[in-house]
């Protein structure tokens, strides 16, 4: 074959092979955008160590192609269960995939202050194991205080009153309410039977305003506190009088 002959030849294959490659690359792109996924994403900025409510995120479709490594997926509504209630570990932007290393789960090492609802102070306080053993967290209780008084005949007096009504509670122990599977529910509660060998008391996670709080915490240093676990729904503020032992007997 004469050089003449063969120069084009070469281009043109060459042409050809270009053309091949372009084509595969368009039809894989094509292949991969028709392979959608659906993914989470917040609908608004997630703050870092804030907890993730249901309404914060939504599922959005993008092709495969695009799915970061390790973003949450969407396939049924069961899989919000997955992000609903973590807590974020870093600030995630409104519109970015959310991924299992952004969240962590709701618990002691994601830190209380990620429970406290703005404008209220979290207070804890020590009750005794059995008592820690019926509450759970976000159930609502009242706090009672019993103190030694002076009463108008000037005699000392053993009496209890109530001090605080409906405080929601955030947390009894290391439970702050966080979805777990069976597997890590097991282990939480071994830890917290190991715990309770070694005491007979459980921390209770209060949510106080700060005014509150600072009864709570007078309170505290000169009597004794009780806490009682209140109805749900019930967030009536009761006319409570002062118990003693001289209205007990009459």
């Amino acid at each position: 074959m004469k050089k003449g002959i063969l120069l084009p030849v070469v281009v043109a294959i060459l042409a050809a092979f270009v053309y091949a490659m372009i084509v595969s690359s368009a039809e894989k792109k094509l292949n991969a955008s028709k392979n959608i996924k659906q993914v989470f994403v917040p609908v608004r900025d997630i703050k870092e160590r804030e907890v993730i409510k249901r309404d914060y995120i939504k599922p959005v479709p993008v092709p495969a192609a695009y799915l970061q490594k390790d973003a949450f997926t969407y396939t049924t509504d069961a899989d919000f269960k997955a992000i609903e209630n973590a807590v974020a570990r870093i600030q995630i932007p409104k519109g970015n995939q959310i991924s299992k290393y952004a969240v962590t789960s709701l618990s002691p090492e994601a830190g209380l202050s990620s429970k406290i609802p703005v404008q209220m102070r979290g207070f804890i306080i020590n009750v005794p194991m059995s008592t820690a053993t019926m509450i759970k967290p976000d159930d609502n209780i009242d706090v009672l205080v019993t103190l030694e008084a002076v009463m108008k005949s000037g005699a000392r007096q053993r009496v209890t009153f109530t001090l605080l009504q409906n405080v929601k509670v955030l947390g009894v122990g290391s439970n702050l309410g966080q979805g777990l599977d069976a597997k890590s529910a097991d282990a939480m509660q071994n830890k917290e039977e190991d715990a309770a060998a070694y005491s007979d008391s459980s921390a209770l996670s209060l949510a106080l305003s700060p005014r509150d709080a600072q009864y709570l915490a007078l309170a505290q240093a000169e009597g004794d506190i009780s806490v009682i676990l209140r109805s749900h729904g019930d967030v009536t503020n009761y006319l409570m009088e002062v118990a003693t032992f001289d209205k007990l007997f009459q």
